[in-house]
């Protein structure tokens, strides 16, 4: 990264950053330095990107569930929260990197004691 940073090739951010009138990348810490999620909207749709935010669907359910990966448990915790309290008030997909079997999306819905997995998509 340093050469191409010396370059003046990258763009350094904070908190969120429009990529264009579709994209937004918003920070998402607790997991590594750095780590983000990308937000979609477009004709109405919403998907957010997790990454590394969620290692397995236990997550969604106990969001205060942690992988071995996480460097700040608390935070990542926190943001995984956050992330999936906005999922579900606006009726994202959620479109995991980790899940075992690979592709598809969930719609996540609150539920009393959290949140739960409304419907799996391809």
């Amino acid at each position: 990264m340093a050469p191409v940073h010396r370059a003046g090739l990258t763009e350094l951010w904070q908190d969120t950053y429009r990529l264009d009138e579709h994209l937004v990348l918003e920070s998402a810490p607790g997991h590594t330095p750095g780590s983000s999620v990308l937000r979609v909207e477009s004709r109405g749709e919403r998907a957010v990107f997790v990454g590394d935010l969620l290692h397995s669907p236990v997550q969604i359910l106990r969001p205060e569930c942690n992988s071995c990966f996480c460097l700040d448990p608390r935070q990542a915790a926190a943001t995984r929260r956050r992330v999936l309290e906005r999922a579900a008030a606006e009726r994202e997909l959620v479109i995991p990197a980790h899940f075992a079997g690979g592709g598809g999306a969930v719609e996540v819905r609150t539920a009393p004691r959290g949140f739960a997995l409304h419907r799996w998509t391809a």
